[in-house]
């Protein structure tokens, strides 16, 4: 048997991914557009998913920067329909150029708004607005959410916001300031791991290399991000890694490696992942499953929420009762 990308997904298939969210996030965007903001609203002020000041340094927010001081300027119900424009995706000039935005764009445009509401500039959700009944028990549900399946949710919410027609607007793509320097680079461990490959992959992405982490996959290679479908070849996962993934701390800490067919390896890592819009008071709970070939080149990665913290001891469970080793 070869591996195909639809075969490598299936790999470590016990793995609790959170397959709820996906269910949350859709009832969410059912919501009317009021509730979808009351919402936001209660995220920002009342759950305490602050987004740190800090994290706006790493963003390049040129491409907002007319958007939003264009709805600094607006009238009160002009500022409120802006929003509403974003949430029911309605074609107007501002929801399309929102829609081209990557995803850190995206949040800080939103972080902005969020602080200019606080502040009276931007009207805010009404003091007495009461959510519907929907709306109520899908903000409960939220409330029960483990913290960092808490932020999966509205940044998940925020990045589909916005105008995209058929034919898809392009996204911004090219940074207009110079290209970040790599960070420092640091040392990972990863108990139970020692293949060469998954420790160079994380150092590379915490290190912002993304040229060297693409490196480590094969030409065809496919990354998987959570809830997403697979990007395929070494050029679009370059794009998106360039796109998506400054700032992110990867905090791997155990795995299990075990044979697969055709000389394969596939290898199991849980952890947490931090990112800059909520510092590191709060991470999501990750696991990576990698499909190395026999060359130890990465031909797939698929990156998924947990759905239960209990998950980053399960592989601690199975290293301390079977001992795994590498064919």
């Amino acid at each position: 048997m070869s591996f195909t990308i639809d075969s490598a997904l299936s790999i470590f298939p016990d793995t609790q991914v959170a397959d709820a969210l996906p269910a949350i996030v859709k009832s969410f965007n059912q919501l009317n557009a009021e509730d979808q903001l009351a919402l936001l609203w209660f995220a920002y002020t009342e759950m305490g998913l602050t987004i740190t000041p800090a994290a706006m340094q790493a963003v390049n927010m040129v491409f907002a920067e007319k958007n939003l001081t264009q709805i600094k300027q607006m009238p009160a119900l002009e500022q409120t329909q802006v929003m509403c424009d974003l949430v029911n995706h309605t074609d107007t000039p501002i929801c399309r150029t929102y829609a081209s935005f990557g995803t850190n764009v995206k949040l800080g445009f939103w972080y902005q708004l969020s602080e200019w509401m606080k502040q009276t500039i931007v009207a805010p959700i009404p003091e007495n607005y009461q959510l519907s009944t929907k709306a109520s028990d899908l903000l409960q549900a939220i409330r029960k959410l483990e913290g960092g399946e808490q932020l999966t949710v509205f940044q998940k919410v925020v990045i589909n916001m916005g105008y995209a027609s058929t034919s898809s607007t392009p996204k911004v793509t090219e940074p207009v300031v110079p290209p970040k320097k790599a960070a420092p680079r640091s040392q990972v461990r990863i108990k139970g791991i020692d293949n060469a490959t998954v420790l160079s992959y994380m150092e590379n992405m915490n290190a912002f290399d993304f040229q060297a982490a693409v490196a480590l996959f094969v030409k065809e290679g496919a990354l998987k991000p959570p809830f997403q479908e697979p990007i395929v070849g070494q050029e679009n996962i370059f794009a998106y890694m360039r796109q998506e993934c400054y700032g992110l701390k990867l905090l791997p800490e155990q795995g299990v490696c075990e044979p697969a067919e055709g000389e394969f390896t596939q290898i199991k890592v849980t952890g947490k992942v931090q990112t800059p819009w909520f510092g590191d008071s709060v991470g999501i709970n990750l696991v990576w499953r990698f499909l190395l070939n026999p060359e130890d080149k990465i031909f797939f990665v698929g990156i998924d929420v947990l759905g239960s913290p209990q998950e980053l001891l399960n592989l601690g469970l199975v290293q301390n009762n079977a001992k795994i080793e590498l064919p």
